[in-house]
C-alpha cells in the first residue's frame, strides 16, 4: 500500500496551500475576456480565518441531485475550513453558462460536469484552470499517484490536467435469475464473447400470441461503449484527424445491426415504445425489475435502483461484458464526472482542497467512500486501492454481490481504454456519431456508409475550428 502511505503523508492543509505561487495559469482567448486575478489562500495566520462558502455546480437534478447534497455535506462536516454550497445547473446548459460565468468574471469556484468531453471544450476555450498548475508539485504528485493512469490520462488535454474524474464508468450484465432459469440458462456460465451474449439473449427473448416481444432478452445500443469493446478509436493520436471510419467502429457498429435484424427491427422498436418511456431511472418501473428485460448492460449504479425498488423475491445475477470473439486485449470506454476549476474561481486553493478530498487523495477517506454509500456503488472509485479499505469493503462491495468482481475489474483491469475524443469539438462529434449509427441498425443505412460520413462531417467541423482559434 505505498501508494496510500505517500497520499496520506499530506495534510489537508498542505494539499490546499497554493499561496501566491501559482503559475502558468492559462490566458483567456479573445472571445474569453480576463478575469479578475484568484484570490488566493494559504498557511500563515490568515488561514484560521472564518469558512469560505464556494459554489459548486453540478448537472445532477431530483433525486441525484439529492445524492449530491449528502455528498458535499459530508465533506462539510469532515473539515471547518471550505463550506462547499452546492447549485444545479441542467447539463445541457453547463457548458455555455461556465463559459457565461467565466466571460462576466463570476464563475462558481468549481464545477462538476458530466464526462471529459465537456472539460476538453472548456478548456479548449480557455476557460479552466489547469488542475497540476494550481496545485503544488508535490501535491499534484499526490493525486496522480493516487489515480489510476488511465484515469490520470482521461483528465489531460493538451500536455495539462483539466479533469479530475471522482469515480468511472464500468460495464456488466445483470441478470433476472428467474427468467434465465425459466430459459434454461446457466447463471454460473457467463458467456465469454459478445457473439455468444447475443445467442444468450435470442434464447432469452419470447413473444405473446400476437408474435410481438414479451420480454427482450437484452439489448446494448450505448455506442461509445461498444466501440470501446471492439477496441475503436474517435481520433488520431494528434488530436488532428477525425477515425470515425476506423474498422474497429465499424464493426462495433455492425454488431449492433446484426442483433436488431436477428430480432426483427419493427419487432424492437414496437417493444421500444410500449416501455412508454420507461428507463434505469423510473424507479420500480424499471424495465429490468418489472421483468420486461431479462439482462441489462449498465454500469454498477443499477444496484441503489435494485438495492431501492427491487420487488420482493426478486433475484440477480451479475456477468461480466465480454469482448468480441478472437480479441485478445480487453477494451472500456469510460469518461468519468469530474470536477474542473473555472478561470475567474475567487479561491482555487479552497476547491483545490474539495477535489482532493472528494477524489479520495487526500483528507479523510471514509469521506471518499460517502460517495459510494450515499449512491451506492454508482461507479468505480479512481484508485484500485479503495478495494483495500476496510469500511469500502464493508458498507460497499459487501452490499453490492458482483461490484468488485466484474465492474471494478472492468475498470482497473482492461489494457485499452477509449476516452471522449481528445478535440474542441468533442460533444458534437459523439452525438454525430450516435445519430448515424441509430439509422444502421434500423436498416437506413451500412455501418461503412455511416461512419464514413461521420469521419467527413466531423472532420470538416473539427478543422473549421481550429482554422479559426489558431493561437
Amino acid at each position: 500500500m505505498e501508494e496510500l502511505s505517500v497520499s496520506t503523508s499530506i495534510s489537508r492543509r498542505d494539499f490546499l496551500r497554493v499561496g501566491a505561487g501559482v503559475t502558468g495559469l492559462v490566458v483567456l482567448s479573445a472571445c474569453v475576456p480576463a478575469a479578475a486575478p484568484q484570490a488566493q489562500t494559504g498557511g500563515g495566520q490568515g488561514a484560521a480565518a472564518a469558512a469560505v462558502e464556494l459554489e459548486v455546480w453540478t448537472g445532477w437534478t431530483e433525486a441525484m441531485a439529492s445524492n449530491i447534497e449528502l455528498i458535499l455535506g459530508n465533506f462539510n462536516e469532515s473539515q471547518s475550513r471550505v463550506v462547499a454550497k452546492h447549485v444545479v445547473v441542467p447539463s445541457d446548459t453547463m457548458t455555455q453558462k461556465l463559459l457565461a460565468a467565466v466571460s462576466a468574471g463570476n464563475p462558481p469556484a468549481t464545477a462538476i460536469v458530466f464526462g471529459a468531453a465537456t472539460a476538453y471544450q472548456l478548456a479548449a476555450q480557455k476557460a479552466l484552470l489547469a488542475l497540476d498548475e494550481v496545485g503544488l508539485p508535490e501535491q499534484v504528485s499526490t493525486l496522480k499517484t493516487w489515480m489510476l493512469p488511465a484515469i490520470w490520462d482521461l483528465g489531460v488535454y493538451e500536455g495539462k490536467f483539466y479533469y479530475a474524474s471522482m469515480w468511472n464508468q464500468c460495464m456488466g450484465v445483470f441478470v433476472n435469475n428467474k427468467l434465465a432459469e425459466a430459459q434454461g440458462i446457466d447463471l454460473a456460465a457467463p458467456p465469454q464473447s459478445l457473439e455468444e451474449l447475443v445467442d444468450v439473449w435470442e434464447k432469452l427473448t419470447t413473444y405473446d400470441s400476437d408474435g410481438n416481444i414479451d420480454v427482450l432478452g437484452g439489448n446494448f445500443e450505448w455506442v461509445d461503449m461498444v466501440l470501446g469493446r471492439f477496441l475503436g478509436q474517435f481520433v488520431s493520436a494528434d488530436g488532428t484527424t477525425i477515425t470515425a471510419n476506423d474498422p474497429n467502429n465499424v464493426r462495433a457498429i455492425q454488431w449492433i445491426a446484426d442483433w436488431w435484424q436477428r430480432v426483427g427491427i419493427e419487432k424492437l422498436q414496437k417493444y421500444n415504445a410500449s416501455l412508454g418511456g420507461r428507463t434505469e431511472r423510473s424507479a420500480g418501473q424499471d424495465p429490468f425489475l418489472a421483468g420486461l428485460r431479462a439482462t441489462y448492460v449498465t454500469g454498477p449504479w443499477q444496484f441503489d435502483t435494485i438495492n431501492r425498488y427491487k420487488p420482493e423475491g426478486f433475484e440477480f445475477t451479475v456477468w461480466p461484458l465480454p469482448q468480441p470473439a478472437g480479441q485478445d486485449k480487453k477494451g472500456m470506454y469510460t469518461y468519468g464526472d469530474g470536477w474542473i476549476i473555472p478561470v475567474g474561481s475567487k479561491d482555487p486553493a479552497a476547491a483545490w482542497e474539495i477535489i482532493g478530498t472528494l477524489t479520495g487523495a487526500a483528507g479523510d477517506r471514509d469521506v471518499y467512500t460517502s460517495l459510494f454509500e450515499v449512491w451506492l456503488c454508482v461507479n468505480g472509485p479512481v484508485a484500485k486501492e479503495m478495494m483495500d479499505y476496510p469500511r469500502f469493503q464493508q458498507n460497499v462491495m459487501a452490499k453490492c454481490p458482483g461490484y468488485g468482481d466484474v465492474f471494478l475489474a472492468d475498470l482497473y483491469d482492461s489494457d485499452q481504454y477509449l476516452f471522449p475524443p481528445k478535440i474542441p469539438t468533442s460533444n458534437s462529434y459523439q452525438s454525430l456519431m450516435n445519430s448515424e449509427a441509430a439509422k444502421v441498425w434500423l436498416g437506413e443505412k451500412g455501418a461503412q456508409e455511416a461512419m464514413d460520413a461521420v469521419t467527413v462531417s466531423a472532420q470538416k467541423e473539427l478543422d473549421t475550428w481550429l482554422s479559426q482559434n489558431k493561437g
